[in-house]
């Protein structure tokens, strides 16, 4: 099979096993770094054969570059949950924000990093980190736009340069904060900063 695109199309037994296939091969990333995920590595901590984690998943890269997607599909789904509980888009926008930092989920931004470091030994999962990076980002922009209709966000900001700006700022302070060098209580405030000068508060 061709990974977990397929899985939908398949019986509810293997739609399982590809879900721990899937999971154990993020839990791999984040604890071992993308060169620790290896079939026999990720079989291991699935607890299952080689032979089943090839069947789904014929090569390496093919397993990293659904592990991020199938990654990436459950943080969509826990933020527009939790988005959908806020009442303006200043507030949705800045908990999207906020979100890239949040301990909660640490090991999302870890596989991010880990999968960044990948591109340059995996072009095709390239296409697949710059679709999700912009869809992220369009929903930031969106959420200003929201909160310009709604009076939370100023008229006068430009939502697509003030993303462009924010996207840059949460990626520089979890990078810091992927590094150790700034405290997870330092790294809020640091955001938030930035957020509040972009909003006018």
């Amino acid at each position: 099979m061709a990974g977990i695109e397929q899985a939908a199309g398949v019986s509810p037994a293997a739609a399982s096993r590809v879900d721990e296939i899937l999971r154990a091969a993020c839990r791999v990333v984040v604890s071992g770094g993308a060169s620790d995920l290896r079939i026999g590595t990720v079989a291991n901590e699935a607890g299952v054969s080689r032979t089943l984690v090839h069947y789904y998943f014929t090569t390496r890269q093919e397993l990293m570059r659904a592990a991020f997607a199938y990654a990436e599909n459950l943080r969509i789904e826990a933020l527009e949950a939790e988005l959908a509980t806020l009442a303006t888009g200043a507030e949705r926008a800045e908990r999207a924000l906020m979100r890239t930092i949040d301990p909660a989920l640490e090991e999302n931004p870890a596989l991010w990093n880990e999968v960044w470091s990948s591109l340059r030994y995996d072009e095709e999962l390239r296409p697949l980190v710059q679709e999700r990076y912009r869809a992220w980002a369009d929903r930031i922009v969106q959420l200003l736009d929201d909160g310009r209709g709604d009076g939370s966000v100023p008229r006068g900001v430009d939502s697509l340069a003030a993303c462009c700006r924010l996207a840059a700022a949460a990626d520089g302070v979890d990078s810091i904060l992927y590094l150790g060098l700034l405290d997870r209580e330092d790294a809020r405030v640091l955001l938030s900063s930035c957020i509040d000068r972009e909003l006018d508060r």
